[in-house]
Order: C-alpha cells, then structure tokens, then sequence
C-alpha cells in the first residue's frame, strides 16, 4: 500500500489543478487529519461546533476566492473542488456532512454583493465565526426550484420572509442564511431572490435533522416566521436569483463528483489495508485469488474515474466544458462512489457493518451522493432533453 506521502506525490503529479491547488489540498488534508478525525465521534453526537469552523478559518481554508482586497487569497473557483474531494477523502467526512462544502455559497458575495456587505460579511467568512448555508430546498420543491413557495414581501425599507426551508446543509447551525425566496411569485422562477437572513433574527427558527447518514452534518430545517430584515440585505438584483444561481449549480455538482473520487480513494486503501491484516483460514484475506480480483476491479475503476474526473478540470480551465458535462459527471461518478463502497464493505464482512469502523459511515454516507444537487433522475432528464432537438449534441 502506498503511503500518505507517496500518494500524496503520486495524486500531485501532472495534477489538473495546479500546483498552488495542490499546495492547498495538502492544507485541508492536514486539517482534517489534525482537527477533525479525533473529534468525529463527538460531531456525529452533537453536530460540528462553531469551534471547529474558527479553526477552519484558521488553518485559511474558508472563504478561498474572496479577493486578496479584502483579505482573501482569490483562490481558483475549483479550490472548492480540492476542498471536496479532501473532505471525501476522511473518513470523518462521511460525518461531518457537507461541512466546509457550504463555502461555494461566498461566490453569491464575491460576484454580487454590495460593497457594505462584503465589508461586514467576508471578515466572518475567512475567520470561521459565521456558517454559511444556502436555504433553497422545501418540502414540495426539491429538484425543482422555480416552485418554492418561501415569499419575501416588501414593506417598506424592509423585506417580511415567511416560509420553511428543509434539507439544508449546516442549516441548523448557520448565522448567514442565503434565503433564495419569491418576491414576484407569478413570475415563477422569474420572480426569486436571494436575502442574506443573519442568525438570530426574531422569527428565524432552525431545527436539526436526524439523517441516515452525515449524522455530524447539522443538516436542517428553517422556518421564517414574519423575519424581517432590511432591504439592504438583497444580494444582487431583486428577481434575479436564477441569474445568480445557474452558474454555482456545475460547480456545485463537481465538488460533489470530486468528493466522490476522494471516498473511493480512500475505500480502496482502507480495504487494501484491512485484507492485508485480517487472516481467515490461516491466510491473509488479500491471498485469496477473489479477494486479489475484487481489489483490482475496485482500484481499475477508482482510476478510471480520476481520469474522467481530470479530463473535466481540465476542460473547465480550457472554457469547453459543458452543463452535459456535470450531467454526466453526476450520474458517474456518484454511482461509482457507491459501488466502491458497497464491494468494499462486502470485503470488510461483519467488521464493515460496525460503526466503529469508518467503512460502515463512507458506506452510508455514499448513498446520498446520487441525490445532493439534483439526483440521477434528473440529471438523466436534462441530458435526455437534448436529443429531442436535431444537430444539438
């Protein structure tokens, strides 16, 4: 088996990214190594602290592409890519849920925020002190946005929000809420806006969520009771929210994708590993000629998922990829995710099915994959649209 530093080098090598990516790829995996992975058992018990945010910002892996004048790094937007793929690759991230995942929602500051709240909101952001969230998804509207039902009604300098938002990542935790709402509800999805809502706000209530997995991952519900908030926290133009949010859904889908190949990754070494050391019949498990061949399937397909994966970075630095593209990439590389995960635990036998070991969480945790930001369905749909049109692929 390769070691950290091997593997390491090996995955730097010809990277798509970049060097200064790869640089802070080795700073998140420090930091979940260091910071996260002792206290995974606490997080998946109460859910991860704010003190555990603060020491994100201080390890300066929150808030990358805020620019450098405002005390950012004005990373690559694809620095949201490594961080997932890092977060995939602990076994703590099957905990801790989307976790540092949410910091794709600072672009909606970094691309259309005022010049005030820019100022008041991306110190927090880089410090750790606030938990962002994107408060889109209800009960009746999943992979379908234009039909939320959350409305946010002018009165004068003010904005009066009422509505519930389920299924949010960090939501129950989150102090800047990305409220997407209707403040022209005719106009469908032409009539959403996004309004920073600030924890605390009387009429704001978030609840925790027990899922089947990330059980560390303070996923929510928010319920907007009469909160109002100013006008001023309009983020962009009013009824523009679409606008805002289509060009986040590709990159959302690949951080998600990225951190499927990080989870397959590190299957694949927790189960090499384990068939090395487990012993049955007087025999190591790896001597078994099934076990040599299921390992080899397993690690033929994680590489040939790393090659489709780089092959995609590659194409969004080149500006030719494609909204097919993360279709695709979604269907993939989601399904092999579980599939890793579903023969690796079949290696590990009864020990794979115990908590105790992290094979079991990635296991649960995979499942989830295919539904985050639009399931397989609806990426098979959107690819299947195009075939009704002559000359469109």
């Amino acid at each position: 088996m390769l070691t950290k530093e091997k593997a390491a080098k090996v995955q730097s090598y010809e990277s798509p990214y970049g060097e200064d990516m790869e640089m802070f790829r080795r700073t998140v995996r420090t930091f979940f190594e260091r910071e996260v992975e002792p206290r995974a058992k606490e997080f998946e018990a109460n859910g991860a602290d704010y003190a555990i945010w603060r020491k994100a910002g201080e390890y300066g892996i929150l808030g990358t592409t805020i620019p450098e004048e405002y005390g950012g790094a004005g990373a690559d937007r694809m620095a949201i890519m490594v961080a997932a793929e890092e977060l995939g690759y602990a076994p703590s991230g099957a905990t801790v849920g989307s976790f540092i995942g949410t910091d794709i929602c600072t672009n909606f500051l970094v691309d259309h925020g005022t010049e005030e709240q820019k100022k008041q909101w991306f110190p927090c952001i880089l410090s750790g002190e606030v938990v962002q969230a994107m408060a889109l998804t209800e009960p009746e509207s999943g992979s379908d946005a234009t039909s939320i039902r959350t409305t946010a009604v002018r009165e004068g300098d003010h904005y009066v929000i009422n509505g519930m938002k389920h299924f949010i990542s960090n939501g129950a935790k989150a102090n800047l809420i990305y409220a997407i709402v209707k403040t022209d509800p005719p106009a469908k999805g032409r009539g959403m806006s996004v309004i920073i809502v600030p924890g605390g706000t009387p009429g704001l209530t978030q609840r925790r969520m027990i899922t089947q997995g990330y059980k560390g991952g303070d996923t929510g519900e928010i319920y907007f009771d009469n909160v109002r908030v100013p006008v001023t926290n309009l983020v962009g133009e009013e009824n523009r929210a679409m606008s805002m949010f289509i060009p986040t859904i590709s990159l959302d889908r690949m951080q998600i994708v990225a951190r499927s190949i990080g989870a397959a990754q590190r299957a694949f070494e927790l189960t090499l590993e384990h068939c090395r050391n487990r012993r049955i019949f007087g025999q190591r498990l790896v001597e078994f000629q099934n076990t040599q061949f299921e390992l080899a399937k397993i690690e033929t397909e994680v590489n040939v998922g790393r090659a489709y994966l780089d092959s995609l970075v590659r194409k969004m630095r080149a500006g030719t990829f494609t909204d097919a593209d993360s279709s695709m990439a979604k269907i993939w590389l989601t399904e092999l995710e579980f599939r890793t995960l579903d023969a690796c635990v079949q290696l590990w036998g009864g020990s794979g099915w115990m908590d105790e070991n992290p094979i079991s969480r990635m296991f649960t945790a995979a499942r989830v994959q295919r539904i985050f930001a639009g399931a397989t369905e609806l990426m098979k749909s959107l690819l299947g649209r195009r075939y009704l049109a002559e000359g469109a692929l």
